[in-house]
C-alpha cells in the first residue's frame, strides 16, 4: 500500500453534526491540526466563499461531513436537499482541486434500494429510491466528475455522542425508562462515527483515491439492535416494541437491507471497522464516561 506523509492540516465541514464532532475529536489526537466550520459559518454552495476559505486556511485535506440528512423532510424539500447534498460537494470538489487539497466526502448506504440479499460492494450499481438517496448519489457523481483527489466513503446507520438519529437516541431513551418502537424488518449495520473517523484519517493519508464502503461488520434489524442495547444496560427487552415497517411513521422509502461490504478498504488493509456489537459496547462505555 502506498502512503504519503500524514497531512498535518484538516478542514472539517459540518463540524457540529454527529460525524463532524467525531472527526474534530479524533483528528487532533492523531496529530492533525484541525479547523472546523459549520453551516452558520457560510453556505457551502457559495463557490467564492469556499475558495476564500481554502485560500486562507490552506488545508491538506477537507473532510466534508456536512449534509442534509432528514430523509422524510427531503421529500418536501427536494431543492434544498439537492443544494446541500449534490451542488455543495461539486463546489467543494472544484475548490479543493484548484487548491491542491484532498477531499473526503461522505455518502450513504441509501444509494441502494436494499433488495439484494447479500451485501453491496463498491462495484454494485446504485438504485436510490427517495429524494435524499438521489441527492446523495448525485453528490457522489458530481464531485467525482471534477475532483482530482477525492475519497468517497459510503457510511450508514451512523450513531455517536449527541446524535439525533435513531441509533444514537436508543441508549438514552431506554435508560430514561421509555419504550422504544423499532422496525422489526429493516436491516442495517449500525456504525459508530468514531470508527469512521479513524478509517477516514488513515485513508486520507494515502493517495488511493476512489469509492469506499465504511460500515461496521455484520447486520441486525433495528428491533434486534434495540434489544441488544437493552440487554447490555440491564433493561428488560419488553421496553422494545418491534413493529413491521409499514406501521412506522415514515414518509420516504428506505432500503430493506442496507448492508455494505468494505471490499475496497479491505484490499488496502484499512478495514479496521469492528463488528456492530463490539462497536455498540464501546459506545455504551464511552457514553457512561460522558455522563
Amino acid at each position: 500500500m502506498t502512503t504519503t506523509a500524514t497531512p498535518r492540516k484538516a478542514l472539517v465541514l459540518g463540524a457540529s453534526g454527529t460525524l463532524g464532532q467525531a472527526l474534530c475529536g479524533y483528528l487532533p489526537a492523531a496529530g492533525w491540526q484541525v479547523e472546523a466550520l459549520d453551516r452558520k459559518d457560510g453556505d457551502l454552495t457559495d463557490a467564492a466563499m469556499i475558495t476564500r476559505i481554502l485560500g486562507a486556511l490552506r488545508p491538506d485535506v477537507v473532510f466534508n461531513a456536512g449534509a442534509y440528512t432528514n430523509v422524510d423532510r427531503a421529500e418536501d424539500e427536494p431543492d434544498l436537499a439537492f443544494a446541500v447534498n449534490a451542488a455543495a460537494p461539486e463546489t467543494l470538489a472544484r475548490a479543493t482541486t484548484e487548491a491542491g487539497a484532498k477531499l473526503v466526502h461522505y455518502s450513504t448506504d441509501f444509494v441502494f434500494d436494499g433488495e439484494k440479499e447479500s451485501p453491496y460492494d463498491e462495484t454494485d450499481p446504485p438504485s436510490p429510491q427517495g429524494v435524499y438517496a438521489r441527492s446523495k448519489l448525485a453528490g457522489e457523481q458530481r464531485a467525482a466528475a471534477v475532483a482530482r483527489q477525492l475519497f468517497i466513503l459510503r457510511v450508514g446507520c451512523l450513531y455517536g455522542h449527541g446524535g439525533r438519529n435513531f441509533p444514537s437516541t436508543i441508549l438514552g431513551r431506554l435508560r430514561a425508562g421509555e419504550t422504544v418502537r423499532a422496525d422489526a424488518l429493516r436491516a442495517g449495520s449500525p456504525t459508530w462515527v468514531r470508527n469512521v473517523a479513524q478509517v477516514s484519517a488513515a485513508l486520507a493519508a494515502t493517495d488511493h483515491f476512489g469509492l469506499y464502503h465504511c460500515t461496521s461488520h455484520g447486520e441486525t434489524t433495528w428491533a434486534d439492535y434495540a434489544r441488544f442495547i437493552a440487554n447490555e444496560i440491564g433493561v428488560p427487552e419488553s421496553r422494545v416494541q418491534a413493529l413491521p415497517t409499514g406501521l412506522l411513521p415514515t414518509k420516504a422509502p428506505r432500503p430493506r437491507r442496507a448492508i455494505l461490504e468494505n471490499q475496497a478498504l479491505a484490499k488496502l488493509g484499512l478495514d479496521t471497522m469492528p463488528d456492530w456489537r463490539s462497536a455498540a459496547r464501546a459506545f455504551i462505555g464511552d457514553e457512561a464516561q460522558v455522563v
